[in-house]
């Protein structure tokens, strides 16, 4: 009976050790996953890796939708990285940064530049690859060259990345056709963020209020944090004046459309007049907020036959029935 006793103590010693009852019960859920010898942020690439294996670790422990819940957290941002995943067809189920991606496909979105660049993010598979491009860094509001790490498992795929400065030469962003006007705008405009980032808002702003810097119909119009126009060189009038106040020809609120421009950019189509042909057409207008300033610029469509020329003499004025031009 003695021994039977013992037995039972020296089994009950052994529970309290396999279950951890000794371990404090209050460790945090990414505590329990993540491994301790976890790179430091001096080697972003190692951190990169691990960061990402951390991620699909929690979805072992805890499931795709504990780890997307955990993930689009913007709180689970840390500097310059955040974990992105999809599902086995490629759907965002996380992206803290972006929200508005969640259902959509990554194989659909574009990069700044209009290439696909999620549909190569997609490509990885179990081994895992590096894609780079640009991407707005959300520790410095600013364009920067992303490497991001993608790797499946399980068929999901979960990525992250990191940043590294941004300092092209602006001419060598204008190397697009015009014949691809889409692709002509977006470089035209990036080329004045890189004019900004090599040379300051002061110099960029005079650059682009010379009428010199308009190239047929393309011009780039340069507001400030608080939607301020520092640079329009068609109507150099509308410097100091605020965007969200410039009203399309139908009376909507176009200015307030083109300044819910964030750092992946976004295009608005309005009727506007066009000061190469002198007729209003339909203008697509991209703009994209870079340091807190926002790069716009466009191309015309005609419009119908029934179009009417601008006159020569007319001057448009803020909150009128003519819209400022953009």
């Amino acid at each position: 009976m003695r021994n039977f006793l013992l037995i039972l103590l020296l089994i009950g010693f052994a529970a309290i050790n396999i279950t951890g009852c000794d371990r404090p019960m209050t460790e945090s859920m990414m505590d329990a996953v993540t491994q301790p010898e976890m790179p430091t942020t001096d080697d972003p690439e190692a951190f990169t890796v691990a960061f990402v294996q951390a991620a699909i670790d929690l979805y072992k422990a805890e499931g795709a939708e504990t780890t997307a819940t955990y993930y689009n957290d913007p709180a689970n941002i840390q500097g310059q990285w955040y974990v992105f995943m999809t599902d086995e067809n490629n759907i965002y189920l996380a992206h803290p940064l972006i929200p508005r991606f969640i259902g959509r496909d990554i194989t659909e979105i574009p990069g700044i530049d209009g290439a696909y660049i999620g549909a190569e993010i997609a490509m990885t598979t179990t081994e895992g690859h590096w894609t780079e491009y640009w991407w707005p860094n959300p520790k410095t509001n600013k364009l920067e060259l992303k490497r991001t790490w993608s790797i499946r498992h399980d068929g999901y795929l979960f990525a992250s990345g990191y940043y590294e400065p941004w300092s092209p030469d602006p001419e060598t962003l204008l190397t697009v056709s015009k014949d691809d006007p889409e692709s002509f705008t977006r470089a035209f405009v990036l080329a004045a963020v890189a004019r900004y980032e090599s040379e300051g808002v002061d110099a960029v702003a005079a650059h682009y209020n010379d009428p010199a810097s308009i190239d047929g119909q393309w011009y780039v119009f340069i507001t400030d944090a608080d939607d301020l126009f520092v640079a329009h060189a068609p109507m150099q009038e509308l410097v100091g004046t605020d965007l969200k106040d410039v009203i399309g020809l139908d009376g909507s609120a176009l200015g307030v459309e083109i300044a819910k421009a964030t750092g992946t950019g976004h295009w608005i189509e309005y009727l506007w007049p066009n000061p190469e042909s002198g007729m209003d057409e339909m203008k697509r207008t991209w703009a994209i907020r870079h340091d807190g300033y926002l790069f716009g610029s466009g191309y015309y469509q005609p419009a119908a036959e029934d179009s009417t020329p601008v006159m020569e003499d007319a001057v448009p004025t803020m909150e009128s029935s003519m819209p400022q031009a953009n």
